[in-house]
């Protein structure tokens, strides 16, 4: 079979997916407010899985939806155009039945609304039913005009888009504020409705689920001309996360140096609350990191994030990611290309108590052969071999981003719900992917745990070659043997230098592990001109704990790595100043796809209010002066979180930060809860 006709069977499956399951969504019509539309997760596992490969939901959706509404995609996708290929023209067609479908679904909620209203006695309640009628019978028949008729089309499609809803928000306080724009110039704006709905959106997130959701609201910003984008929908929004604080959605500022004083002090406000939100975005740092990269300086500052911290071009690109493991690397040095003998397949929970077990496998049973750890006469030629094993394994990952590439260019499809959100889209009748929307191609590589790796290496420098403790045999035979027997070697591993502490020289260790992850990614381009993004950025450090053996750094088995640029949970003594200090040596600003600081405070000692702003303050002040691009500061009290633990009953409500999501600690499974207990600093 040919190319072309792959391509029809690929988009006729994917309209076909897409439409079923808007076609199994019920009506909902909320008992108070105005917000409608609501369901339960759809898993049905061959639809979902056809439209996952068609839309992993990490970015956000285009604007086109906005602009044009709903009627507008159909009249631009009915009929076939004079330019049109046959591939444009299935394209453009099975946008036209997905949003044939997705018109028929607002229909229902318009005419649900009116019949609930023809049976309400209350006046006041009939009001409110007949003018959530009145919202969706305009959303069939024009596009939006007001910032509710906006918000309400929004959470329609984001609820359409895949089977847990939604993905990547983006930058919606931007996107939203034409309609707020027009409402306070005819002076019709209602604040408290907007807040009301806007609180109800929230709602509506957190009954889907809590957990690693990807959905990540990206507020301010600057412009190309340097001018502040804050507007009422930034301080709207933070309001409402105020009023509601639950785990959903995961709130991200973007800070730069004309960030009004008004919007830093409700950040730390808000971060005062002990949340974990927002994540901080230093514009100043990442904007001009990306323009370095070819990006130019307006799509940059479009940026946004998806479902954890790593940056996407809101509406102008898609996302995909890739993680390689530096803290693997050590192990994989030390055992000459194979995996430590001592790890085995582990039954594990993903994040949540609560959510389906399952094997993780590593896939580097056997790797690049960088040496016989007994041939290693000093620190330099262990470095050298540990580098070496570095290139490779990064190299290899590379080699399947070409491929992915490769594969983008000619066989990938885009969602057509997806598609018809994009304005280029809509004109070409092109999938997103091949000229209908993403202009900036988003491939990203991710570090792993730079700070735990040079742990790692700081350990075998100062316990082997300076101290003279153990041999790298006798160290590699320890770490075989998980420390079993060797507990005493295993204190003095502990006890080497740290990352987190101001320790020059493990910092500078951990600064050569970034550079030449970071110019090894920098130095490809692919035949088509495009490039990797990099980052310091583990996705998911738990996996990585699970499926690497003890470490020179006097870990166990399974105990925790630290998360992105972060020290390993216990390892910092000295407080988050000393970290910042850390971080600071580290080339964070070129990890442009993401590369954040994350600081756990625990708020026992300090005085609620004026005292722990005053920290989060000066904090935020000393990552802005050591360029640290994305800063997250947590706020807990350890002994609740021991006790949660024990008694999650008594602690329903207790929301914590696990990396880029948040979550309500009780539903965790206990290894994250172990590990948030252990990086409290």
């Amino acid at each position: 079979m040919d190319n072309l006709n792959l391509c029809m069977q690929k988009i006729e499956r994917c309209v076909n997916a897409c439409r079923e399951l808007i076609h199994a969504y019920e009506v909902e019509i909320p008992e108070k407010g105005l917000l409608a539309g609501f369901h339960e997760p759809v898993f049905n596992k061959d639809t979902y899985r056809m439209l996952f490969d068609a839309d992993n939901m990490h970015y956000p959706l285009g604007d086109a939806f906005l602009e044009y509404g709903i009627p507008g995609i159909l009249r631009m996708t009915e009929k076939k155009q004079p330019s049109d290929t046959e591939e444009t023209a299935a394209y453009r067609h099975g946008i036209y039945l997905v949003y044939k479908e997705v018109h028929c679904f607002i229909q229902k909620h318009a005419a649900k609304a009116g019949q609930l209203a023809e049976n309400e006695n209350d006046k006041e309640n009939r009001d409110r039913l007949l003018r959530i009628a009145d919202i969706c019978r305009k959303l069939t028949q024009s596009r939006p005009e007001t910032f509710m008729e906006a918000l309400q089309l929004f959470w329609f499609l984001y609820l359409l888009r895949g089977g847990f809803g939604g993905g990547c928000i983006g930058r919606l306080d931007q996107k939203l504020y034409p309609f707020y724009a027009a409402e306070a110039e005819n002076h019709t704006w209602k604040r408290e409705e907007a807040l009301a709905a806007t609180i109800q959106f929230y709602e509506k997130l957190n009954k889907m689920s809590a957990g690693d959701t990807l959905r990540n609201l990206m507020l301010s910003g600057k412009n190309e001309e340097g001018k502040d984008e804050t507007n009422e929908l930034t301080y709207l929004f933070l309001e409402a996360y105020e009023q509601t604080g639950d785990a959903e959605p995961h709130l991200n500022v973007r800070i730069h140096k004309n960030t009004p004083e008004k919007l830093k002090e409700t950040c730390i406000r808000v971060i005062a609350e002990g949340k974990g939100q927002p994540t901080l975005y230093f514009d100043d740092f990442i904007i001009p990191s990306m323009e370095r990269a070819g990006i130019s300086r307006k799509d940059a500052c479009r940026y946004a994030n998806d479902g954890c911290t790593e940056t996407v071009i809101d509406g102008r690109s898609a996302i995909s990611f890739w993680q390689h493991e530096m803290v693997k690397t050590v192990e994989l040095t030390f055992f000459n290309g194979e995996e430590n003998p001592f790890v085995h397949p582990v039954e594990m929970k993903k994040n949540s108590r609560y959510g389906p077990s399952f094997i993780p496998h590593t896939g580097l049973k056997t790797g690049f052969r960088s040496g016989e750890s007994a041939r290693m006469s000093c620190f330099e030629d262990f470095l050298s071999a540990f580098f070496r094993q570095q290139e490779f394994q990064v190299g290899e990952w590379i080699k399947k981003i070409d491929r992915k590439i490769e594969e983008d260019e000619n066989d990938t499809l885009t969602s057509p719900l997806v598609g018809g959100t994009f304005k280029e889209c809509l004109i070409t009748g092109k999938d997103p992917l091949r000229g209908g929307g993403f202009t900036i191609p988003n491939y990203q590589l991710l570090s792993g745990t730079v700070t735990t790796t040079a742990d790692c290496l700081r350990a075998v420098e100062y316990c082997v070659f300076e101290k003279g403790y153990c041999t790298l045999d006798q160290l590699k035979a320890a770490m075989e043997a998980d420390y079993e027997g060797y507990e005493p070697l295993r204190q003095r591993l502990l006890h080497a230098p740290k990352y987190g502490n101001g320790e020059e020289r493990v910092d500078e260790l951990a600064a050569l592990i970034a550079r030449k992850f970071l110019d090894q990614v920098a130095a490809y381009k692919s035949r088509s001109g495009k490039r990797i993004w990099p980052g310091l950025y583990n996705i998911d450090f738990k996996i990585i704990a699970n499926i690497t053996g003890a470490t020179p750094d006097g870990r166990r088995f399974r105990d925790p790595i630290g998360e992105h640029c972060s020290p390993t949970p216990g390892a910092a003594q000295k407080g988050p100043t000393a970290i910042v200090e850390s971080a600071k040596r580290l080339p964070l600003a070129e990890g442009y796809a993401s590369s954040p600081l994350h600081l756990t405070l625990d708020k026992s000692g300090f005085v609620l209010g004026a005292d722990s702003m005053q920290v989060i303050r000066q904090l935020m002040e000393a990552a802005e002066k050591a360029s640290v691009p994305v800063l997250n500061i947590s706020m807990y009290d350890r002994e609740e979180l021991m006790d949660a633990k024990k008694n999650p009953e008594k602690h329903r409500g207790l929301i914590v930060r696990v990396w880029g999501f948040n979550a309500r600690f009780v539903e965790l499974d206990e290894e994250l809860q172990d590990h948030i207990i252990k990086r409290v600093n």
